[in-house]
């Protein structure tokens, strides 16, 4: 969250990566920012192409 991964990304980055699930989510732009550097630094994807 503040430049460093902590324990917070841990908690946090599943959540958001979770909510990629849900169709139509309009994510604010420093969210979105968050998750998609947070899955892109751990190589983990994200769920949107599942969405429903």
């Amino acid at each position: 969250v503040n430049g460093e991964l902590s324990e917070d990304d841990i908690h946090l980055f599943p959540l958001l990566r979770n909510l990629t699930l849900v169709a139509g989510i309009h994510w604010p732009t420093k969210v979105a920012d968050y998750r998609d550097n947070m899955a892109k630094q751990t190589q983990i994807n994200l769920l949107s192409s599942m969405a429903i």
